[in-house]
């Protein structure tokens, strides 16, 4: 019964998971494991689906957790905020290209330094190149709550270079 129930229900939504993962980690190879990991987790959890109400929403739900989470993830990684501080990469001198890097270094140090709320909305917007609209969805917030973690994240990363 759960065999042909997942291959009914939970296999043909393996594209809309897809789709969904790769607008929230913007990497096909990364949204492939992505739904892989999410399609074993529902497997394994075959025992509550009687419990579920809506098996889709569930799915969606946990790719939506899964792709938070290595967004979360990557947070203490290197992270590419060149595109933030509007960096060309070519034909630069050697001591223009080192006062990029510290800039680039002072933002990224400044959103790991952000409440997580507000460093995701900077994250999916200005690094992952989101809509307001598929942030909204992605986090399961309303626009205005988008736009207000966006514009106290943008003021505190502006406010931190400032000092410097």
């Amino acid at each position: 019964m759960s065999l042909e129930l997942f291959t009914h229900r939970v296999l043909p939504l393996k594209d809309k998971l897809f789709r969904f993962a790769c607008r929230l980690l913007q990497n096909a190879a990364e949204a492939e494991d992505a739904v892989q990991d999410v399609m074993v987790k529902i497997w394994a959890k075959r025992g509550e689906w009687d419990r579920w109400e809506n098996l889709e929403g569930y799915c969606m739900t946990s790719m939506r957790n899964h792709c938070l989470e290595k967004l979360r993830s990557r947070r203490g990684r290197y992270v590419e905020v060149e595109a933030l501080a509007g960096l060309p990469g070519a034909e630069r001198d050697p001591s223009q290209v080192l006062l990029d890097r510290e800039v680039a270094a002072e933002i990224r140090k400044s959103m790991e330094a952000l409440p997580e709320k507000q460093y995701l909305v900077m994250q999916l917007r200005e690094v992952e190149g989101l809509t307001y609209q598929e942030i909204a969805g992605a986090l399961d917030l309303s626009m205005e709550q988008v736009k207000v973690y966006l514009h106290r994240a943008r003021t505190a990363v502006k406010n931190t270079l400032w000092k410097i």
